[in-house]
């Protein structure tokens, strides 16, 4: 287990660098972009990301769950062909989005102007697909600190070509959209040269097909996943406005604060669960790191509720104070959706990958029911409803599949615990003045941190960790 902390901090560190990026950026933006700019930005970005899902067809996630039960000597043969097959998918898919590119702005997004930014963005599908790709690789062969220098050095080329081009050169979102492709160029480059040498002219029929039956299950779930975090967005700059979508994508991007628990986590988990399943102490590890993230989830979740219009202001300014409340209800679609990973590990374990599909896209519809009966009901605030409704749905599904098949169970004290948290510090920042919340506040943080050293046995953790570093 100490390896598992060790390795998720390294890769926080990693997700911290992007998070405080992205929140570095936000006011810049905010103060020279206007809402209609900022909101295209934001449909252009949430529309490419469907096209991400197809073009590797998830390749990375069949290799990965070959890669330990694969000899040392057939690895390179193993990554190879899951290389050229992402490349294979990729290019052809990025030439069709580009040569579509004036159909799907003007009569799609209803953004015709921005035509040359969608085709520049859409370059990134290539280099994208190769970039994870060879980032899993390295997470698999456990170089946490190489994949941490990569990300920080991809977000430098990225911050250093778009805040020059918006601020310096003042030339819109286009130089947002040249940033990120250049960013996601340098991190194809620097994760395929740290991998070169699991890379040669090698390619297995039989190989791509094992990891294509392990992944092309996986893709309606991840294209139901695309409808769970951008359509909701999509609908709002279609019927609302392109202005109001901006402001909405303001809340989501705060929101990816967990992101730095999302992102470490799922970075180490699959090494872990494929690596660790076999032992006879792994329920119990399980539980202890499933009560672990919660909390530390809880405890986001609390912070952000109680200053959500401060921290909108501090990001932002006054025409965009809305996302307050939107910001306020993410957090528990966002906390929810850190925890798939434990819902899914027995179909992961047993390669059931169906029930990946099946769970996501029953959720996906769920959210589209919702987002269709709500947004013309109550507006913006019926997106973050809608997306709770399908996380919660799709978590319960994958959880029910691994409880069933024997192969885990865990409390569900934390997530009700969760909700509650979240409704009633929403209730409070409604009503209560800014002295009452951060007198809230102290006391619930000093209560959920008594209640995860008690827990937890912390001082039992600590000296376990200070034992193994010996």
């Amino acid at each position: 287990m100490w390896r598992f902390f060790k390795d998720f901090f390294v890769y926080g560190i990693a997700s911290i660098i992007g998070k405080v990026a992205a929140v570095f950026l936000m006011p810049i933006y905010t103060s020279i972009l206007t809402q209609e700019e900022y909101g295209a930005q934001a449909l252009i970005a949430s529309f490419i990301l469907f096209f991400d899902v197809l073009a590797n067809l998830n390749i990375h996630s069949g290799i990965g769950r070959d890669y330990y039960e694969t000899s040392i000597e057939q690895r390179k043969k193993l990554v190879s062909t899951g290389f050229f097959s992402v490349l294979g998918c990729s290019i052809p898919l990025t030439i069709c989005v580009i040569l579509c590119s004036g159909w799907i702005t003007a009569d799609i997004l209803e953004i015709p102007r921005y035509k040359t930014e969608f085709c520049i963005y859409a370059c990134t599908l290539v280099a994208t697909s190769c970039q994870t790709y060879f980032a899993v690789i390295t997470r698999f062969r456990k170089k946490p600190i190489l994949f941490t220098i990569g990300t920080a050095l991809k977000i430098a080329v990225q911050m250093s070509i778009s805040i020059y081009g918006v601020v310096v050169l003042r030339a819109g979102i286009i130089s947002i959209m040249i940033g990120a492709l250049c960013s996601e160029c340098f991190g194809a480059l620097f994760y395929g040269f740290i991998n070169r040498e699991s890379i040669g002219v090698l390619y297995d029929k039989k190989i791509i097909k094992r990891a294509l039956l392990f992944s092309i299950p996986t893709i309606p779930a991840i294209v139901a996943g695309w409808l769970d975090s951008s359509f909701g967005q999509i609908l709002i700059g279609k019927y609302i406005s392109v202005a109001d979508a901006g402001v909405y994508s303001i809340a989501l991007h705060i929101a990816s604060v967990f992101g730095l628990v999302n992102v470490a986590f799922h970075n180490v988990w699959s090494p872990y669960l494929f690596e660790n399943y076999k032992k006879t102490t792994f329920e119990k590890e399980v539980k202890r790191l499933y009560a672990t993230i919660m909390l530390i989830l809880i405890l986001i979740s609390v912070n952000i509720s109680l200053f959500s219009n401060e921290i909108i202001l501090l990001l932002s300014n006054e025409s965009y104070l809305s996302a307050a409340k939107y910001l306020t209800l993410l957090c528990l679609p966002m906390s929810i959706y850190v925890t798939f990973p434990f819902a899914s590990s027995g179909v992961s374990i047993s390669r059931d990958t169906k029930y990946i599909s099946i769970s996501y896209v029953a959720g996906s519809l769920l959210n589209v029911l919702v987002l269709f009966a709500l947004l013309p009901n109550i507006g913006v605030i019926g997106v973050p409803i809608a997306l709770f409704a399908s996380r919660i749905s799709t978590f319960y599904i994958l959880y029910y599949v691994t409880k069933a098949k024997g192969l885990l169970t865990l409390p569900q004290s934390y997530i009700i615990l969760l909700v509650v948290s979240v409704i009633c510090c929403y209730a409070i920042n409604s009503m209560m003045n800014i002295h009452i919340r951060v007198v809230a506040i102290v006391f619930i943080n000093i209560a959920l941190l008594l209640y995860s050293y008690k827990k937890l046995n912390v001082a039992e953790l600590v000296a376990q960790i200070v034992t193994k570093r010996r």
